[in-house]
């Protein structure tokens, strides 16, 4: 069950670094055919000074870069076997570029334990995870809504 002390916690943070194939697999996977994604000449041609990010990339940071996540989340109280993930947020606040390296801060930002009229409960929590690149610059914003239930 969800701790509601754990709210505010933050966590150790953790570095992930912009990998460029990494971002061709991901527009591969989810059926994105465009050539931005997948060519640092196409992206120029475009505009671009190189690949840019996929939108919903900032997913992967988490899992990329954070090895302690699932750790982090069973000391919140959680049982990350019945674990679902509601919803994801970013707030992009400056470009994110392949060879970037990311630290990520994560907080808890708010969670709760709902009983539903039959006895079973979920557990809500939202994490924020702030991201700077390797020039101290925060460039995203990313929040993160869980749930698992009992």
């Amino acid at each position: 069950m969800f701790e509601a002390s754990k709210i505010g916690s933050r966590f150790p943070p953790f570095t992930v670094t912009v990998e460029r194939g990494k971002l061709r697999e991901l527009a591969l996977a989810i059926g994105d055919p465009n050539p931005i994604y997948q060519d640092r000449d196409a992206a120029q041609a475009a505009g671009y000074p190189d690949v840019p990010l996929p939108p919903t990339t900032a997913t992967m940071f988490l899992f990329w870069g954070n090895p302690q996540f699932v750790e982090q989340l069973i000391s919140l109280g959680l049982d990350v076997t019945r674990l679902l993930h509601r919803e994801e947020s970013y707030e992009y606040l400056a470009p994110i570029w392949p060879g970037d390296v990311l630290s990520g801060m994560m907080t808890v930002r708010d969670g709760s334990t709902r009983t539903g009229p039959d006895g079973t409960t979920i557990d809500l929590v939202t994490l924020h995870i702030r991201y700077t690149n390797q020039h101290n610059q925060p460039v995203l914003i990313a929040t993160t809504r869980l749930m698992s239930r009992q």
